[in-house]
């Protein structure tokens, strides 16, 4: 027996689930897991996932500062200021926030984390209590400590199992999958669940050139023994980068406020040192082929072995750049930024769900997944689709 993937799923804001699902979830979230009523109730009524799809016109050109946003903006930036997003999903606003508080927060982040579990334990047809380890990583955790992971073991229910976090940023996911196989493999554990999230709206400036491309997500997977699964995995790191890309409590960009007015800074994302992000980019299709060939090398396999290509989606270019640079057919490959944005460590899993959804991966093909991650991280995976994770995502059709 081998060890891999055998059940995917995705929380994605408004979107529509298949009939079946949208029967189970309220009835595994209400008896399994501490996940607000309200919530499920919203799944009951619109057999959608909660939140909304925030379009460009929304979010941005129809609000009263958005001549104040263009013009704040480069002017090459100006000329295309969307870059490439069309639109990108919301949580909604945290139920006990909206009654209690007057000033309500989105959705926390572990709700979120709970949703996609949920529906991966669903479609695997596991017993909740056969999970015995829950990996997480929370891009945005409901507190800076501890992490969301434990919080998120005691929401779901799971009494048997052990939980802590890896971080590794945009890139947890992929690295999840490798420390749950190598756990799964070597007798420790025995079913793994994995979970990333992130819920951008906690820490998105409107007024910031890259908040158009950031968007709300969670994904989750569970890795247990089967017939085929992870064949090999490589991963480098570059911590002189490591201040590239940080969270900074600061004002927004575009405010204007009195010695009277309340303290409006928040914790967002930013560009902190301009150099780093500078090398970020400058190496990002260098960095991404360097450890898919040596995960490749080490399966004995070159990339016409590759069935299909799933990666990360930071930027409107990155993907089909990267996909380029490690010489992938066009056809061999799926992104979703145009509905989603950069969800960061829910990115390449997300992508994965929806090509298995999609029927553009088929039992035993070779797919390969990779990502990279602020800090700076990249790891790469190649995986082979065991015929029980093609089975387990159309356990709801």
């Amino acid at each position: 027996m081998n060890t891999g993937l055998i059940s995917m799923a995705a929380y994605l804001p408004a979107n529509k689930l298949e009939d079946k699902m949208a029967k189970a979830l309220p009835e595994f979230l209400k008896n399994q897991t501490l996940l607000p009523e309200e919530y499920i109730k919203s799944i009951e009524d619109t057999g959608c996932l909660p939140g909304s799809v925030e379009n460009n016109y929304d979010g941005w050109e129809s609000q009263p500062w958005f001549d104040a946003w263009l013009k704040s903006l480069a002017p090459k930036k100006q000329a295309d200021p969307f870059q490439g997003t069309s639109e990108r999903r919301r949580v909604p606003n945290d139920p006990a926030s909206v009654t209690e508080s007057i000033h309500p927060h989105p959705m926390l982040p572990s709700d979120a984390e709970v949703i996609a579990a949920s529906m991966a334990i669903l479609r695997s047809g596991m017993n909740p209590d056969d999970i015995d380890l829950v990996l997480a990583h929370s891009q945005v955790p409901d507190r800076p400590l501890p992490q969301n992971v434990s919080l998120v073991q005691h929401k779901l229910g799971l009494k048997n199992a052990g939980a802590y976090s890896v971080d590794t940023c945009c890139s947890s996911f992929v690295s999840m999958i490798e420390v749950a196989v190598g756990m799964v493999k070597s007798g420790i554990k025995k079913n793994v669940l994995i979970v990333s999230s992130y819920i951008d709206s906690h820490v998105n400036d409107k007024s910031t050139h890259f908040s158009v491309d950031t968007g709300d997500g969670a994904a989750a997977g569970i890795v247990s023994s089967c017939e085929m699964g992870y064949l090999s995995s490589h991963s480098s790191s570059h911590g002189d980068r490591h201040d590239g890309i940080v969270f900074e409590s600061r004002l927004p960009l575009l405010y204007k406020g009195l010695h009277t007015s309340p303290d409006r800074r928040q914790l967002v994302t930013t560009f902190f040192n301009r150099d780093a992000c500078k090398e970020i980019a400058i190496n990002a299709e260098k960095d991404m082929s360097f450890v898919v060939s040596r995960a490749l090398e080490k399966a004995n396999m070159t990339t016409e072995n590759v069935d299909f290509f799933v990666t990360h989606q930071p930027v409107a270019w990155a993907g089909e750049a990267w996909r380029k640079a490690v010489g992938i057919s066009e056809d061999k490959f799926y992104e979703s930024f145009k509905k989603y944005g950069n969800i960061a460590t829910a990115a390449a899993a997300t992508n994965f769900t929806e090509a298995l959804e999609k029927g553009m991966i088929k039992p035993e093909d070779m797919v390969l997944v990779a990502s990279s991650g602020a800090g700076e991280n990249h790891i790469a995976v190649m995986h082979q689709v065991s015929k029980a994770l093609i089975e387990n995502m159309k356990r709801f059709n």
